[in-house]
């Protein structure tokens, strides 16, 4: 029985991976409790919820609830930690986190329904992923120059392509954070979205091994980094923010593609049945009981004028008489 325990576990980790989300600040209309377990691809309605949208997929997750619908958050900053299941964080509301949708999903959802919602406002939507090659967010921040960093490395060694990759990202994100902080950005009543992935404590924890020194160093200076973030965006919103940090494992496990993505293959028949437009049911049920009304009507019609009688006076003797009476 063990064994089959062991081996449904070793199914499920490996079809769906392990992740934690940790909510580091929210404003005090939303409430964030317990430790329940919440799927990836619910993310989006979760923030969306925090900035005051109406959500398009209901759930059974009680792990939020709005207590003041008139101070929703203006912003919502998201740090993507990509390859580690946790950072071992001992603040915040933390849920595990089933990875069953890429982040970049949840994230162009996010940007899709502020746009929607805001077509014609300057709403801040930046993704910021610190692998990509030429940094397109720097059209945003500028040109800016090296923050000093405040940590100390005892274990890390810079001069590991590894480790020097993983500074720099660190580097860059505390010279972000001290620009936020400056007041290059503020309130002005539109919801902004900052997504921020950081793909370089990955190669970190794969070259010193996960429960090396290294690799808790790597993930302490994160988290201090991630903490500079908050405090400059809490400042920047007045306390109108939520931040939070996505870890995923995924990197390391087996993910199944899903049912919609194999859709998309020409080659794969499935056997689906055919999509329907969202209108529908409405013009089903008004031909449905148009018929309905329309087939009995004719049927009254029909009874009515074969029971009525054909005296003088009615319309059927006039029209089936040769010729016309008078009466005297």
């Amino acid at each position: 029985m063990l064994k089959i325990f062991l081996c449904v576990a070793a199914v499920v980790v490996a079809a769906y991976g392990a992740g934690e989300l940790v909510i580091l600040d929210s404003p005090d209309s939303t409430k964030f409790s317990g430790h329940e377990q919440i799927d990836e691809s619910m993310l989006k309605e979760i923030f969306a919820v925090c900035m005051g949208f109406t959500i398009t997929k209901g759930s059974d997750w009680r792990g939020l609830s709005v207590s003041n619908p008139f101070s929703f958050a203006e912003a919502v900053v998201v740090v993507v930690v990509d390859g580690v299941s946790t950072l071992g964080w001992q603040e915040g509301h933390r849920y595990p986190l089933i990875t069953d949708e890429d982040e970049s999903v949840t994230w162009q959802a996010l940007h899709d329904r502020v746009l929607k919602r805001y077509p014609r406002q300057n709403a801040t939507l930046l993704r910021m992923d610190f692998a990509e090659q030429g940094k397109p967010y720097r059209s945003f921040f500028g040109d800016y120059k090296d923050t000093p960093t405040n940590w100390t490395v005892k274990y890390l060694d810079p001069t590991v392509s590894e480790d020097k990759q993983f500074l720099d990202e660190m580097m860059v994100l505390s010279s972000v954070a001290n620009l936020v902080e400056s007041g290059l950005v503020y309130r002005d009543g539109v919801p902004d979205v900052y997504w921020k992935v950081v793909r370089s404590l990955h190669p970190v924890v794969d070259f010193h091994g996960p429960d090396s020194e290294a690799a808790k160093e790597a993930k302490q200076i994160l988290q201090d980094v991630i903490n500079v973030v908050k405090k400059a965006y809490v400042h920047a919103y007045k306390n109108r923010v939520v931040v939070a940090t996505v870890c995923s494992d995924v990197s390391h496990t087996r993910r199944t593609r899903s049912l919609m993505a194999d859709a998309e293959d020409p080659q794969i028949d499935l056997n689906l049945a055919p999509e329907y437009s969202p209108d529908y049911p409405v013009i089903f049920n008004i031909f449905l009981w148009f018929g309905v009304a329309f087939t009995f009507s004719l049927l009254a019609i029909s009874l009515f004028i074969a029971d009525m009688d054909p005296g003088r006076d009615s319309i059927i003797y006039r029209m089936t008489s040769t010729r016309m009476k008078k009466e005297n």
